[in-house]
């Protein structure tokens, strides 16, 4: 079988996407409801009525700090923050609280360190055994949504 040449000239790739993208104009954006819009690109942004997180909350288990006070033995307040619960009472510069994974950091916190860099001693207190980065280990405020 022979081969045959083209009678068109041969030209580069952004010459033949140049070309095609002559032809073409973009679409007019169009409001539609959330259900039709898989496959869609959004045109503009999507603004969330509602933060989430809606509060400061812990990326790991572990012991809300005052960054500042550094490593060192401290008390446990003794409501810990859970995850889906309410934050903990303020703590005062010098304690610790107990925090999971989730849960709201509380007041007078400014860093998470986590509970493999602890060490429980027993009478409700704990050794910070790593100084902590301010807004260390905390998910902030709309971080999510």
């Amino acid at each position: 079988m022979a081969r045959t040449a083209s009678p068109w000239p041969m030209i580069s790739i952004e010459e033949a996407t140049n070309t095609a993208l002559s032809f073409v104009s973009p679409l007019p954006p169009q409001k539609m409801p959330l259900g039709q819009l898989q496959g869609r690109v959004l045109t503009e942004d999507v603004v969330s009525r509602e933060t989430l997180p809606a509060v400061p909350t812990s990326i790991v288990d572990g012991y809300a700090v005052d960054s500042s006070d550094g490593p060192g033995e401290y008390p446990v307040i003794a409501t810990p923050s859970r995850a889906g619960g309410a934050a903990a009472s303020p703590m005062s510069k010098g304690s610790v609280c107990y925090v999971t994974t989730g849960g709201p950091v509380p007041e007078g916190a400014d860093a998470v360190v986590m509970v493999e860099d602890t060490e429980k001693l027993g009478d409700g207190r704990v050794r910070i055994n790593k100084a902590a980065q301010p807004r260390g280990m905390i998910r902030e405020v709309g971080s999510d949504i």
